[in-house]
């Protein structure tokens, strides 16, 4: 596995990104698109994987964005495959949409809801969670991206920059995979090594 600074991980030929959340802002930002294909070029994996909620909004406004977003990556790798997050529900109306990939003992999914079987696998690539490490500073702090790298669990940071939601130094995190795996290594996207914390 190779992790890297955009909250990519590579696993193989698959390159795994999860959380753009299309529509954050209020409109579609396609600057995403470019910096996913840069991202899926460098890595030269053959499949890329969306790790759920490509989009943001829950209503069915974004959907024609979407559906370009999508087509426009389509178009470019040489297999998209699009695991389903909990503000993707919409999207099966519009694309074959997966609840899981499972491949060689190690199971992608989005992290919202358990998998039949899922503790078989050796490992669980998760997102859902958004995690990032809050860095005091003399004038407050920043909030940067992070991994979350367990026993059995990688917690992937949101791909989405703006998506730096949930500090794990000071809050457990987002998802029922921190019922059940609590302790974790915490590296900033940037190759920062923070430090062990407890969910």
């Amino acid at each position: 596995m190779k992790f890297s600074e955009s909250g990519a991980l590579k696993i193989g030929k698959k390159l795994v990104i999860s959380d753009l959340h299309i529509g954050l802002l209020g409109f579609p930002d396609f600057s995403l698109l470019k910096k996913i294909l840069d991202v899926y070029e460098k890595s030269k994996a053959e499949t890329l994987i969306l790790n759920g909620d490509i989009k943001h909004d829950l209503g069915i406004s974004e959907i024609n964005s979407v559906r370009k977003f999508v087509d426009e990556l389509r178009d470019n790798v040489s297999e998209l495959i699009i695991v389903c997050g909990n503000h993707d529900s919409l999207l099966k109306r519009v694309f074959d949409v997966r609840d899981y990939v499972y491949e060689r003992k190690t199971l992608i999914t989005h992290g919202h809801k358990k998998i039949e079987d899922m503790w078989d696998a050796k490992k669980i690539i998760v997102g859902h969670a958004h995690p990032a490490v809050f860095i005091r500073d003399k004038v407050g702090g920043i909030k940067e991206r992070a991994w979350m790298i367990g026993e059995r669990v990688i917690a992937m940071p949101a791909f989405n920059e703006l998506c730096r939601s949930t500090c794990v130094n000071l809050e457990k995190p987002l998802g029922f995979i921190f019922n059940h795996f609590k302790e974790f290594d915490v590296i900033t996207v940037s190759g920062y090594y923070f430090g062990r914390v407890k969910c």
